[in-house]
């Protein structure tokens, strides 16, 4: 499998499954699952072989017999397997989904969905729905084989069998999408269904008109000869990669498909009306194991504050370079250390005051507001979350609207449509919620303030989530950074912004100022634990620090903790400085538990810290 291809299924990877052990699989059988009307969850295979052991070299594939159990355990626990059409049905009102409904899943058009799946099938009486890469199965093998190797791929006769069985739905995997195209001027590789494709020779990027005519027509393409060779009326589309945007969604209504698939963790309703996203089966898992990541779709995935972060916060000004020769280089240093730091969520400045006149006048990324320094987002983004599994976050100021009249809505849909898969947005409030923070209780002036941002807020997420993939959850956080000890109205404040906004970013240095973070406990004791759930505290570091402060910070990142705060950070990472990061504070910035497996990028031996 080529190197393009493994950065592509690395997408499917980090917004897929983490499976989970035996024992809280075995727990999991034993607990009654109730699900609202009309909820359902989406499994998705691909390659079925009788031959697949653990650490298989297919990541996606399922050995037959465990595909075996798990259909007699759905068949044995009263789970019903649905049909696209109930969806469908359900969507319009026109039907209620049985209660346990699954929608079993097959991408591809692997040969084993009729030499392995088909038999199951028709031995459970289960539906099941293929999601089907047309030009692979007309000839496209350069992809196909590079999937799944030669000759190993059904024939339209298989499939009209299994279509004239009543059991086997099909859908459109696209045409020619389920590859990657060029998206940046390094010559990164990305999913081509929601990504403007880099024009080399022109240096420029596909434009709007380009990109939308290129995905009807393929989604066109595939769904006619669907339904030209199946005699069937194709309804959905299962995008490649999950990659799927507000957008892309949209583009596929006027293809003539009204039913979306992505990946991800966020169960939905039949009848919402928007993307369903669908859960990946990875590493063979055991019917047990399929239970547990079932009822975790099902019941834990709206809580995506609850999980744990551990944020870095960088500079992009750091990058800019002569040439992308010396940026790779610089890139390749900065992913390093921090895969090495283990830490889980990069937050990017992607903005700067090139002239110092203290008005942000750069962007690293395509707009029509800011100069262009050099696209130096796209990349960057690309490589943490394929390379080293760290989900991004792009900061900008709200400075840009509220004192330089720019439009900060449209800039972050610029941004996030030339980032998809960016995780979310960081908005930089500065000194507006000063006076939120300072008072507990707030004059018509504050009041005013905190709405203006908090408004404008709603406005960015609004532009942001029309480009955004569908499969990242995108999220949205407001940064505050602490000036001093008087913070009694950080709890009013929590309580009104969290309301619009999911994470608030609260920013200081504890050691210069251990005022603020004394001022910060007696805060935290008043909070609720959702409330503290959706805070997340970073620290600016003095690199330069003695011995004694190190020590200071480390404790004080153990009280967050102690407290119950599970997303901490460092503000103000720097490449020079990644050392005394990494020796004083790995075990607070890493989301690694294990230490036998840290390594020290800047010692060969690979000794436990501390």
């Amino acid at each position: 499998m080529n190197k393009i291809v493994k950065f592509l299924l690395a997408i499917l990877f980090i917004t897929a499954w983490s499976i989970p052990t035996m024992s809280m699989a075995q727990n999991a059988t034993n607990t009654k699952t109730e699900l609202p009307d009309n909820l359902f969850v989406t499994i998705t295979f691909h390659d079925v072989r009788d031959d697949v052991i653990n650490g298989d070299r297919d990541l996606y594939a399922i050995s037959t017999k465990n595909l075996a159990q798990y259909f007699a355990w759905l068949q044995q626990e009263g789970w019903v397997p649905i049909r696209l059409q109930d969806v469908w049905l359900a969507r319009q009102k026109k039907k209620r989904l049985p209660p346990k409904s699954v929608l079993l899943t097959f991408d591809d058009g692997a040969l084993s969905s009729y030499t392995r799946v088909f038999p199951l099938l028709k031995q459970y009486n289960f539906p099941a729905v293929f999601a089907i890469p047309t030009s692979w199965i007309n000839g496209n093998t350069k992809d196909a084989y590079e999937a799944y190797g030669e000759n190993n791929l059904m024939n339209w006769d298989q499939m009209r069998e299994m279509q004239q069985s009543g059991l086997a739905e099909f859908g459109s995997h696209s045409d020619n999408m389920h590859k990657g195209i060029v998206a940046n001027p390094q010559q990164s590789m990305q999913p081509a269904a929601i990504t403007r494709t880099y024009l080399p020779k022109l240096k420029r990027y596909e434009t709007d008109a380009a990109y939308q005519k290129r995905i009807i027509e393929d989604l066109k393409k595939s769904k006619e000869t669907l339904d030209f060779q199946l005699g069937i009326k194709t309804l959905a589309v299962f995008w490649p990669y999950g990659a799927v945007t507000k957008e892309s969604e949209e583009l596929a209504l006027k293809a003539g498909l009204p039913m979306s698939f992505s990946l991800g963790s966020m169960s939905t309703l039949a009848d919402a009306g928007t993307t369903y996203q669908r859960a990946l089966v990875m590493g063979n898992p055991t019917p047990e194991m399929l239970h547990t990541e079932m009822l975790d779709f099902l019941t834990f995935a709206n809580e995506q504050y609850k999980k744990r972060k551990n944020f870095v916060g960088f500079d992009l000004t750091e990058m800019v370079s002569a040439n992308n020769k010396i940026f790779n280089q610089k890139l390749g240093q900065l992913l390093d250390q921090i895969n090495a730091l283990k830490s889980n969520t990069l937050l990017l400045k992607v903005v700067a005051d090139e002239n110092g006149d203290g008005k942000i006048d750069v962007a690293y990324f395509p707009n029509s507001q800011l100069a262009m320094r050099r696209d130096l987002l796209n990349r960057t983004v690309w490589q943490a979350r394929t390379r080293i599994d760290n989900r991004v976050y792009a900061e900008l100021p709200i400075s840009i609207e509220t004192k330089q009249g720019l439009n900060l809505a449209t800039l972050t849909g610029e941004l996030v449509k030339n980032n998809t898969s960016i995780e979310g947005l960081m908005i930089e409030v500065g000194d507006e919620f000063s006076c939120a923070v300072e008072n507990t209780s707030w004059d018509t002036a504050c009041a005013q303030k905190v709405k203006r941002v908090l408004q404008i807020k709603e406005r960015t997420k609004q532009q942001a989530k029309y480009y955004a993939n569908i499969s990242n959850n995108y999220q949205t956080a407001l940064k505050i950074g602490l000036k001093n000890k008087h913070i009694g109205g950080l709890k009013p404040l929590i309580e009104q912004s969290l309301a619009y906004s999911d994470f608030l970013y609260i920013e200081f240095d504890p050691v210069e100022h251990p005022e603020i973070f004394r001022a910060v406990q007696k805060q935290l004791k008043k909070l609720n634990a959702e409330q503290k759930q959706r805070l997340i505290f970073s620290f600016t570091v003095n690199p330069n620090s003695s011995k004694r402060e190190w020590k200071h910070y480390q404790e004080n990142y153990e009280t967050l903790q102690n407290l119950a705060i599970q997303k901490v950070g460092i503000n103000n990472y720097q490449l020079k400085a990644g050392q005394q990061i990494q020796e004083h504070l790995y075990k607070e910035l890493s989301s690694n538990d294990s230490p036998l497996t840290y390594r020290n990028p800047y010692d060969n031996n690979t000794a436990k810290r501390r």
